[in-house]
């Protein structure tokens, strides 16, 4: 069964109404506005993913991998016309510990603008209530003044900095470790 069938048989998936985001499975049709932002070097300077080359077909890959993934969930962020902005994921899903990692990443005609949010609620809620999960948590480039300020004002809970963690444009960086747990 595709992961976007389950989310929609159990949370509310958005309506997409008055210009509010909604969730759907991610189709082959976003490639070019997802090949758009990962190609950003405002977009992916922040990011591990902006570290990797990447093409079209990689991206088709993917995405076909996506309807099937087990151990990962993809969900597209869309507008009321459905047009693709950004991915929100649960990502190396434990079913025995119950946890998994959370990752976004939003075209950037799009920040500011509740798409973040939206999606977040809709992850996390997914994550908790249809997975069961006890756990999600997530790393973040600790320099990223815009996430880091999100994710705390959200309600994850600051972990701990893993110091010079990740090679990322030329130097060694720290992420910082966020979770939120289901109570």
């Amino acid at each position: 069964m595709k992961s976007s069938m389950l989310l929609k048989s159990s949370i509310n998936f958005g309506k997409g109404e008055d210009n509010m985001p909604r969730l759907r499975e991610l189709q082959l049709k976003d490639i070019e506005k997802m090949y758009e932002w990962m190609s950003d070097p405002e977009v992916t300077k922040s990011l591990a993913i902006g570290r990797y080359p990447n093409s079209k077909v990689k991206l088709e890959e993917f995405i076909k991998s996506s309807w099937t993934d087990k151990n990962n969930v993809h969900f597209a962020i869309v507008t009321d016309n459905d047009e693709y902005v950004g991915t929100v994921s649960l990502k190396n899903i434990n079913y025995i510990d119950r946890n998994a990692e959370y990752a976004i990443a939003i075209h950037k005609d799009y920040w500011g603008k509740e798409f973040a949010k939206f999606a977040t609620d809709m992850i996390i809620s997914y994550g908790f209530k249809k997975l069961n999960l006890n756990k999600i948590y997530l790393n973040v480039i600790s320099n990223n003044v815009r996430a880091n300020k999100f994710y705390e004002k959200y309600g994850f809970m600051f972990e701990g900095t893993f110091k010079e963690h990740m090679f990322l444009n030329g130097q060694m960086i720290d992420l910082n470790w966020y979770c939120m747990f289901n109570k």
